[in-house]
This record gives structure tokens, sequence and C-alpha cells, in this order.
């Protein structure tokens, strides 16, 4: 019996790290919408982001604002920065187009 409800116990916790994992990512579209509205709040059309990517060299100063470039659907590109702090709005900046 004892036997048992160690297997029963070993059991239940290698499945607890599997469960975990399968809860804690967000939907894949979230990020997406997120920075859609942040955009359009801004004051910039852009109705659908289809592709995020980090900034490759963010600019002076802003290494620790976590800069993204957000490709809308409609080909426009806008740098989306958020700082760690809730009381700061983010900053949009589009983005020329060859670049």
């Amino acid at each position: 019996m004892f036997n048992e409800r160690l297997f029963a116990l070993i059991g239940a916790l290698t499945c607890l790290p599997m469960v975990a994992n399968a809860q804690s990512g967000s939907a894949p579209a979230y990020r997406e919408r997120e920075l859609a509205q942040i955009i359009r709040e801004a004051g910039y059309d852009c109705s659908h982001v289809e592709s995020i990517t980090n900034a490759p060299a963010p600019p002076p100063g802003w290494e620790s604002l976590r800069p993204e470039i957000a490709t809308c659907q409609n080909g426009k590109r806008f740098l989306v920065t958020r700082s760690g702090r809730r009381n700061l709005p983010p900053v949009v900046r589009p983005m020329p187009a060859g670049a």
C-alpha cells in the first residue's frame, strides 16, 4: 500500500512541470493585438500587426526600454517601446519606409 502511494505521488510530481508549462504560454496573437491597440491609441493607422521583432540596436538611451518593431498589415512599421513602469505611456514612432 505504501509503494502504491509513493508511485502515485511520484507520478503526480512528474506531471506538474508539464502542466505548468502548458498554462504559462499566452495566446500567440495576444502580443500582436496589444501592439496594434497601442499604435492606434498613439494616433496611427494599424488595424492588425503582422510581425514583431526586437530592435537590433536600440537608439542611445532606449536600451532599458525594450524597443520592438511592429509591422502592420498595411505595410507601415513602428518602433514601440514600453518602460517597466506602469505609469508611463508607451512611446510609438513611425519608421521610414526603407528602414
